[in-house]
């Protein structure tokens, strides 16, 4: 049997200038969850997509974890675009265009009271009529994405070794993906799974010498309250 960790990156700067960045706060989880991975596995990969806010919560996993062994891991970091997370910025300037300005949000919703509520609601109407690509053309369609991250997935399992431990840092809607590919749910209830997984979270997959990948576990959060870090979900 071979081990997939595919881990959620920590907070980004939801409302901020520039989203694709860790908080303070997500820098915390990464280093936390980095510490916690080093008591229950020695990874024989380390994968990260290109986005900022993923390469920085797997920066800061390999701190926490070395912090704890006290050596270093000495592997070599795989960037691939794959694991990139969904466009959201597309998929809401198609369903509203009004999201090309990159003002509109701060001047339109945030400025509303429980903007999250309200940014929320449009969101996830934009990501229904993704799924069943309505309202126009996309960058990517939902199942060019699906397809993206689930080959990539697959392209591991073809290449892994026995017993190999792979540490993968992603996003919620990327991870999400696997989850319906394993699991044979629809996209809505996919999209149900991303919306409650937390900044950091390890999703473990499982997978032996046929290729056929299982779920281990999902949305694995413990190290947060264990260290006493909050938890978060954007």
């Amino acid at each position: 049997m071979a081990d997939i960790f595919l881990i959620r990156h920590g907070q980004a700067s939801f409302g901020k200038e520039n989203y694709d960045a860790l908080s303070d706060l997500g820098k915390q989880q990464a280093v936390v969850l980095g510490r916690s991975l080093a008591s229950t596995i020695k990874p024989t990969q380390l994968i990260c997509g290109t986005l900022n806010r993923q390469q920085q919560t797997l920066e800061g996993l390999v701190t926490g974890y070395e912090q704890v062994t006290g050596s270093s891991l000495e592997l070599p970091v795989q960037i691939k675009p794959e694991f990139n997370e969904l466009d959201h910025t597309n998929i809401l300037t198609v369903h509203d265009e009004r999201f090309a300005d990159p003002e509109y949000m701060k001047r339109e919703i945030l400025t509303q009271p429980e903007a999250n509520k309200v940014f929320h609601k449009i969101y996830t109407q934009a990501i229904f009529n993704w799924f069943e690509g309505k309202d126009g053309d996309y960058t990517e369609s939902f199942d060019e994405f699906y397809q993206r991250v689930t080959g990539a997935v697959n392209n591991i399992i073809s290449n892994a070794q026995s017993k190999e431990r792979i540490v993968v840092v992603s996003s919620a809607g990327s991870i999400s993906m696997c989850l319906q590919d394993v699991l044979g749910v629809s996209a809505k209830k996919a999209f149900e799974l991303n919306e409650v997984m937390a900044n950091t979270a390890v999703n473990r997959f499982v997978f032996n010498g046929s290729g056929k990948l299982n779920l281990s576990y999902y949305n694995n959060f413990h190290h947060l309250p264990m260290a006493d870090v909050k938890v978060t979900y954007r």
